[in-house]
């Protein structure tokens, strides 16, 4: 049986990941409070803790398959929080479990069609390059408010993913990202918040915004082996919303 990691267990896209996962895969859950399905083995872990990642990483298996990286936290959190938990944490546990997982397996990240916004390009090269600290300096020197560091980490989050797979590929593993637009999960409101009228614009021109589980089953799909040639690339799943923009 084929054992995936899934962050971000407890809610949301990752609680609706998990249980679809588990209906044929051993998974194992992280998070900083239980999982709500028996069938999902947890280990606690806040992603914004350099000692609380290291600890799972100890309760982890040897081996895995696959790696969804889908924890987050929203642009109203502080903006260190958000590069510290989107980018940062997400950065460490992938390094940490990169070498544990087997020939044919994936790592898929849950993005944002905020990382396609615009602005501080130049900014995301220095990130990932840049140790915790100074990211984490930066974030909170630099001015940014909460929702323009989410954008930068969702960018960095798509940069990364591409460096993982020139990385990867030759080991026979794969890394891709998902792009959602807004979702219907616990932390909507959050991005109403910081994103003013964007979220319920995103509304206005799809009728509705997505549910955990269509996202859930795009992630699913990429961990698969029937996605074995799929690879370095984002999935936009946002139900037409980037293309009606820009056709209104």
């Amino acid at each position: 049986m084929r054992r995936v990691v899934v962050t971000g267990a407890a809610s949301g896209i990752g609680a609706a990941l998990a249980r679809r996962l588990a209906q044929d895969c051993e998974v194992i859950g992280l998070d900083r409070k239980a999982a709500p399905d028996d069938a999902i083995e947890f280990v606690e872990c806040d992603l914004a803790d350099a000692d609380s990642v290291r600890e799972a990483l100890g309760a982890l298996p040897d081996r895995i398959d696959g790696l969804a990286n889908v924890a987050g936290v929203p642009g109203t959190a502080p903006p260190r929080t958000v590069i510290g938990v989107n980018l940062l944490g997400t950065r460490r546990l992938t390094e940490a479990l990169a070498d544990r997982i087997a020939v044919g397996g994936a790592i898929v990240a849950v993005a944002s069609l905020a990382g396609y916004h615009p602005g501080f390009e130049d900014r995301i090269a220095w990130l990932l390059a840049a140790d915790d600290d100074a990211a984490l300096e930066w974030a909170g020197s630099s001015g940014i408010s909460g929702a323009q560091a989410y954008d930068v980490s969702k960018k960095a989050v798509l940069a990364y993913s591409r460096r993982l797979c020139a990385r990867l590929a030759p080991r026979g593993v794969r890394s891709c990202t998902v792009s959602p637009g807004p979702v219907e999960t616990p932390i909507l409101g959050d991005f109403e918040t910081s994103m003013g009228g964007a979220v319920q614009r995103a509304a206005a021109h799809t009728g509705r915004h997505a549910q955990p589980e269509e996202i859930a089953a795009v992630v699913a799909f990429l961990l698969s082996r029937e996605a074995s040639w799929v690879n370095g690339t984002d999935v936009v799943v946002d139900g037409g919303l980037t293309s009606r923009r820009a056709e209104s």
